[in-house]
C-alpha cells in the first residue's frame, strides 16, 4: 500500500512538473516572438538606409545585423545605448 502512494505522489510531481514547463515555454515564446519582431524591423530600416548610402549589400547585412543585435541585446537587459 505505502508503495503505491508512493508511486502516485511521484506522478503527481510528474505531471505537475511538466505542465509548468508547459507554460513557461509559452510564456518564452511570446517574449522572444516580441523581440524578433522589433529585430526584423530595425534590420529592415537599417539595410534600407544602408543601402541608399550607396553601401554594398553584404556590407549592410553585416554592419545592420550587428547593430540590431546589439539593440536587442541592450534592450532585453535594460540598458540604454548611446
Amino acid at each position: 500500500m505505502a508503495k503505491k502512494i508512493i508511486a502516485m505522489f511521484l506522478m503527481c510531481i510528474v505531471v505537475m512538473g511538466a505542465l509548468q514547463f508547459g507554460t513557461a515555454n509559452e510564456e518564452v515564446d511570446k517574449y522572444e516572438a516580441k523581440f524578433e519582431a522589433k529585430y526584423k524591423s530595425c534590420y529592415e530600416t537599417c539595410e534600407k538606409e544602408c543601402l541608399q548610402n550607396s553601401n554594398g549589400q553584404s556590407f549592410c547585412e553585416v554592419k545592420c545585423d550587428e547593430d540590431c543585435d546589439e539593440k536587442e541585446v541592450a534592450d532585453k537587459l535594460h540598458i540604454g545605448l548611446r
